[in-house]
């Protein structure tokens, strides 16, 4: 039995007797082949053969797909493919191949290669439908749906960046019917680095322009982006200045975090005197409560500062 058997059959492709017969000669074929007795004629004849077979099956799929049918056993498509491949690298073997008999194969390869790709992602479609109304039900019956989320993007992260991009725009702005704050506040930072990778740095400043305007504030996002500029080849210091400023004063009540990550940039980066107006500032702007914190991290900065300082000081002796 050959691969083709249940797709010939189930769609009436070929009569039973012209596919028995088929399947004798494919038989033969290969037979003569093996013991190299075959003429050029009947194997040029024989791919002919598959090669109709395959065309006949292409339109079928593609007339199933077009009404939205399920198409049974799609593997059918790479078995005849492979047939034919098979047969021109044995006629390549045992023959000379003419220009004029291999350039079309080499061409109708080409496009089926698109047309199987084309079939393979419209019959998906239905699988991705059914994927995302069960993620949209979980979401909506879970208390926590983070991790749903997580997996969901992991698993299409590369394989469909354009599906996670939408994914990446429902999380954080939410929908019709869905806005989670937690969800929102993960996955902006996230977004961020995705778009990085996969669009670029422009890209990556536009979408923060955007994300940076959603409420409530969040501090990841910011640092994501002071991160991702500080990568890049000659940054301004006043570029993360700007973006530290925004932080602190959007976050800094509550993140002590951020007022330090500040002052440890000017500190090795760029202007430690700028440091005592950051302090200042962040003594006037976080809880009361955090003050002991604020006062105890900036004591191990300046400690972690003199202890650098010193290690860099050279000593001469006379």
């Amino acid at each position: 039995m050959f691969p083709d058997q249940l797709f010939v059959k189930t769609y009436g492709i070929m009569k039973c007797d012209e596919y028995d017969f088929l399947n004798f000669e494919r038989l033969s074929v290969n037979k003569k082949i093996t013991n190299k007795v075959i003429t050029k004629r009947e194997l040029m004849s024989h791919i002919k053969v598959e090669l109709t077979l395959l065309i006949r099956c292409k339109r079928k799929i593609k007339d199933e797909l077009e009404k939205n049918h399920k198409v049974e056993d799609f593997n059918v498509i790479k078995f005849l493919c492979d047939q034919v491949f098979v047969m021109f690298h044995k006629m390549h073997e045992l023959f000379s191949v003419e220009e004029d008999i291999l350039s079309p194969f080499i061409k109708f390869c080409q496009e089926d290669v698109g047309n199987i790709s084309n079939g393979f992602d419209m019959q998906l479609s239905d699988h991705r439908d059914k994927l995302f109304n069960a993620f949209t039900k979980g979401v909506l019956a879970l208390k926590d749906s983070l991790p749903l989320w997580k997996i969901l993007i992991r698993h299409l992260r590369y394989k469909s960046p354009e599906v996670v991009e939408v994914l990446f725009k429902e999380a954080t702005k939410g929908t019709k019917y869905f806005y989670d704050e937690n969800i929102s506040l993960a996955f902006r930072p996230r977004y961020l680095e995705w778009c990085l990778e996969f669009k670029g740095i422009d890209a990556t400043r536009e979408l923060f322009n955007d994300l940076k305007t959603l409420k409530p504030a969040c501090h990841r996002l910011y640092l994501v982006m002071i991160a991702i500029e500080r990568e890049e080849p000659n940054y301004e210091f006043d570029t993360i200045r700007k973006l530290f400023e925004e932080v602190t004063t959007l976050c800094g009540r509550d993140n002590v975090g951020v007022w330090i990550d500040y002052m440890r940039f000017e500190q090795e980066n760029g202007n430690k005197r700028l440091n005592h107006k950051i302090i200042y500032n962040a003594v006037f702007k976080v809880k009361r409560e955090l003050l002991g914190t604020l006062y105890e991290q900036h004591h191990s900065l300046e400690k972690e500062f003199w202890t650098a300082l010193g290690k860099e000081v050279i000593v001469i002796d006379d």
